[in-house]
């Protein structure tokens, strides 16, 4: 009887919990690369990255609290980036003025993403961006 060939499970999603502080902003943008690179979708790592850094920056200013969870997870076709936190609150889309140093977060993340949006929850919110390949994975044939 022959050997039946095994292959190697897709890396599980990723989930960390953390505080949304500047000093984690540039761990989290790292271990976002790296998911990205584990999984095969390098091309999608300054996209994702930015996404995510802009999505906790938002936890950081916006809401009550900076304790939050950050998800990737792997799509057929790209990444999907959320961040979910206790605030009740939707995120606001604004059109800031030129010489406003902020207001444009959620304006570049909808620039980046394929789709992206929000699931309102009685205890909070998950905030999303889905980032996509332009080309088919070769697990997805």
């Amino acid at each position: 009887m022959a050997a039946t060939p095994t292959t190697e499970p897709d890396p599980p999603d990723y989930h960390q919990e953390l505080v949304a502080r500047p000093e984690t902003l540039a761990i989290m943008r790292r271990i976002v690369s790296a998911h990205l690179d584990l999984w095969d979708l390098r091309e999608l790592g300054d996209a994702a990255t930015l996404c995510a850094h802009e999505l906790l920056t938002n936890v950081m200013r916006h809401t009550g609290s900076p304790v939050c969870t950050l998800t990737l997870r792997r799509r057929p076709d790209g990444v999907r980036v959320t961040v979910s936190d206790s605030d009740t609150a939707p995120p606001e889309r604004r059109d800031p003025e030129w010489s406003e140093e902020s207001g444009r977060g959620v304006l570049l993340i909808a620039a980046l993403a394929a789709q992206c949006g929000t699931v309102m929850r009685r205890d909070g919110k998950d905030v999303w961006a889905d980032i996509r390949t332009t080309t088919t994975p070769a697990y997805a044939t």
